[in-house]
């Protein structure tokens, strides 16, 4: 299809537009009110992953290494000697989904406690040396937090490692939670994306409606079904883009002053930053916009064609 059919066919399409000025405005107002909507609905979702993300990544295994002041059996009641402890940290290390092991001297373990609390440190020095209660610990983070039970098990059969823990119950309701928020982030993206496509193309089959027929007369004196689509699908296109338009900026200047008040009020909440989002939002609202248009346009042609 040539440049100039193409061009003839905008022309026509923005000649629509400005006729019908009160349907376009009424269009490009519905789509972009109803995109607003599903960004809006996105961005929650982007929210919601990240705080599931972010609670996920805090969790870690924690190994106790065996002592002389243990009473596990597998101990002997002994210390391990450094060979020993590093020989357990290289293994751990080693596994295929370990991602991160911190170790953990008892004595730095007392160093930490008497820093936390000065007004015991005169008492908690008494425990220094031989006379230190506490075991060398390791912390392990995994690379998903799903086979964080598999690793610890791992882990806890190892030779020198007293305990393990990685609090059971709760790890299981955070995964619940998790799993829980991304179901229920996509299914409601889901359901405003259908909902957006039916609004849409609603809206451009009224404003086919209104020029039925415009299309039964170029129908009967010849023109080809391509021919009389090009201009709708192209205005489709236009009204789609640029409710999308209106849409993105709305949610980027709303987002752009919510975002650092909600970060401000709630600092331990992860809150996305717009430039990490707003950009790939933007483009696919403007994308979305545009595709839905053209289609909404190809497919309500389709009753009027049958001449």
């Amino acid at each position: 299809m040539s440049l100039r059919g193409w061009a003839a066919a905008l022309r026509d399409a923005l000649h629509n537009m400005a006729r019908g000025n009160l349907m376009s405005l009424a269009s490009m107002l519905s789509v972009a009110v109803t995109l607003l909507v599903l960004a809006v609905v996105a961005l929650l979702a982007v929210n919601l992953e990240q705080m599931a993300a972010s609670a996920e990544s805090q969790v870690e295994i924690k190994g106790y290494l065996c002592t002389a002041r243990r009473d596990e059996v597998k101990c002997d009641q002994r210390d391990l000697t450094e060979e020993e402890i590093q020989a357990i940290l290289s293994r751990i290390r080693s596994m295929p989904n370990v991602q991160e092991v911190t170790f953990l001297s008892r004595h730095e373990a007392l160093e930490q406690m008497k820093r936390a609390d000065p007004a015991q440190a005169a008492i908690l020095s008494g425990y220094e040396g031989d006379e230190n209660p506490l075991s060398d610990e390791i912390y392990v983070k995994v690379t998903d937090v799903q086979l964080v039970a598999e690793v610890a098990e791992q882990i806890q059969a190892m030779p020198g490692v007293a305990k393990v823990d990685y609090g059971k119950e709760i790890v299981a309701d955070l995964l619940a939670f998790t799993r829980a928020v991304r179901i229920g982030g996509l299914g409601l993206v889901l359901l405003l994306l259908f909902a957006t496509v039916l609004t849409l193309s609603n809206t451009i089959r009224l404003s086919v409606y209104a020029r039925r027929r415009e299309v039964s007369i170029m129908k009967l004196v010849g023109a080809t079904d391509w021919y009389i689509r090009r201009p709708f699908v192209l205005e489709g296109m236009l009204l789609g883009t640029v409710g999308a338009g209106l849409a993105s900026g709305v949610t980027a200047w709303g987002y752009i002053r919510l975002a650092p008040a909600i970060q401000q009020s709630i600092p331990f909440l992860p809150v996305v930053q717009p430039g990490a989002v707003l950009q790939d939002l933007t483009l696919a609202l403007l994308g979305l916009g545009a595709v839905l248009g053209a289609l909404a346009s190809y497919f309500s042609l389709h009753r009027y064609l049958k001449v």
